[in-house]
């Protein structure tokens, strides 16, 4: 989390941002799956924001044989006079780790995206703030699909191999429900 804050520090320090916001938050949304997160969001000029959420999830209640990690970095650009206020378009990348077990059949992989995200903030007090948001992009997958069974066809003369299954799909990269304290 340190190198993080100190990126977010070196970028606004190089685009002569000096009066910038930061706030912490989390997406109640994700919290509510067991998907456990953090974020930082900080404002990067009179409009935009750049932040950067982290998750994890390990065996939830509603898929007990799962596992992720990833990480979502996100633009914003807000249409209401000010940053970390009302409407808001943003750029966001995804890259994750999972391994997941869907009836019979696991998937292991990584996957990487990138997409649009739409949403709108409310603020509930000087320092607290709630948004809404949906966004939708590609993301490109590599995974290795073994089903229950079945002997694993990855698998060469006995040694396995790296060859997997890589694909893209267009998939919701971020929905939720964030809970934002302005530090400062």
């Amino acid at each position: 989390m340190k190198k993080i804050v100190a990126v977010m520090v070196s970028l606004c320090a190089a685009t002569g941002v000096e009066a910038q916001s930061i706030a912490v938050n989390t997406d109640v949304a994700m919290l509510a799956l067991q998907t456990y997160n953090v974020g930082a969001e900080m404002t990067i000029g009179n409009r935009s924001t750049l932040g950067l959420g982290v998750f994890t999830t390990n065996n939830p209640y509603w898929e007990k044989d799962t596992k992720a990690v990833g990480v979502q970095p996100e633009y914003r650009y807000y249409f209401g006079g000010r940053p970390m206020y009302h409407h808001f378009v943003g750029v966001s990348g995804l890259a994750v780790d999972y391994d997941t077990k869907i009836k019979n059949t696991r998937y292991d992989g990584f996957a990487v995206g990138g997409g649009v995200t739409f949403g709108y903030v409310v603020s509930l007090s000087n320092r607290w703030t709630i948004d809404a948001h949906a966004g939708v992009g590609v993301v490109v997958y590599h995974q290795k699909k073994t089903m229950d069974g079945v002997p694993d066809l990855s698998a060469n003369n006995g040694t396995l191999t790296t060859h997997g299954y890589m694909g893209y799909q267009l998939l919701p990269t971020k929905i939720g429900v964030t809970l934002s304290y302005i530090i400062r």
